[in-house]
């Protein structure tokens, strides 16, 4: 199967490819290399093709997709920050740039698209743990542009039977995670690399679903198999289980026998207090099971600095 991933050379996007690689998979990557690292495209180059483009060229991207079969989307402004302060630029990638896609795939006769969305669509929860059905309440730009990508990827697929799935990964951490994509646990890792205090934002009883990319990974490998006949189904894509950023601070700094100092500083805007994701709908119909538990993860992430 040729299969066609927008971001590929992101913080997803180039662990996802070396996994498609692996699998035999006919892999083209479109990517504007705006948030990718040197190394992820030198590794990536050899083994699939590589094309440099933006999700907004319409004409490029309809030229680009010829003779693929499957689109994985990642391309998308994935800051809160920064869609707080532009939030048309954020719109307009994640929107607009999704609707030329899909435009793109049905000029090329394409009948399997796959997403990413965010937790972040679901805004401050009423309940926990947070089912797809829970109210989709985002508050930040960057959460509502990906509310309505999905809309509109529901709309389009019922009307033209596309094949689609939208993964919501909650906090994803790993392995060559760009600043772009930086959460808290990669800021932590930067920190203790270099003898400084962690900073954490708030009284750190917020709380986060810390999901590893290998997990993430195995979600979309499973949904090119389990997309047949799916409209736009959603799913959540983390381990179920909630931690503090105290206790990820704490954690982190057992792993790495440092004694450094922590820091605290008022909360983000745009901060969810508490997330916790039901997986119950992946493990059924995508049959993903997460193997990666956060100890190890993390661990995993500190060995780093002695390397």
């Amino acid at each position: 199967m040729k299969i066609f991933v927008t971001g590929g050379t992101g913080f997803i996007g180039s662990h996802l490819v070396k996994s498609l690689i692996k699998d035999n998979y006919d892999v083209t990557v479109y990517d504007n290399f705006s948030t990718s690292k040197d190394n992820l495209k030198s590794n990536i180059k050899n083994s699939a093709d590589l094309i440099k483009g933006d999700i907004r060229d319409f004409d490029f991207i309809v030229d680009s997709l010829k003779g693929s079969e499957c689109v994985i989307h990642l391309a998308a402004k994935i800051s809160v920050q920064e869609s707080i302060s532009n939030p048309s630029e954020t719109f307009d990638v994640n929107v607009n740039g999704t609707k030329n896609l899909l435009d793109a795939c049905k000029k090329n006769n394409v009948s399997k698209f796959i997403t990413t969305s965010t937790a972040a669509v679901y805004g401050r929860c009423d309940r926990l743990p947070i089912s797809e059905d829970h109210p989709l309440q985002p508050i930040s730009p960057y959460g509502q542009s990906k509310l309505e990508m999905e809309n509109m990827l529901k709309s389009y697929s019922k009307k033209h039977n596309l094949d689609s799935i939208i993964l919501r990964p909650f906090n994803v951490y790993g392995r060559s995670q760009s600043k772009e994509y930086a959460g808290v646990i990669s800021k932590f890792i930067e920190n203790i690399q270099q003898n400084k205090p962690l900073v954490i934002y708030g009284d750190g009883s917020f709380t986060r679903d810390f999901v590893h990319i290998d997990d993430v990974v195995t979600a979309f490998t499973l949904s090119i198999s389990h997309i047949q006949a799916k409209r736009a189904e959603t799913y959540n894509i983390a381990t179920g289980q909630k931690t503090s950023i105290n206790s990820i601070a704490k954690m982190m700094l057992d792993i790495s026998g440092k004694e450094l100092d922590i820091i605290y500083k008022p909360s983000k805007e745009g901060d969810i207090p508490h997330s916790q994701a039901d997986i119950t709908k992946a493990k059924k119909e995508l049959e993903y099971f997460p193997k990666i538990n956060l100890q190890n993860g993390l661990k995993d992430l500190l060995d780093q600095i002695s390397e």
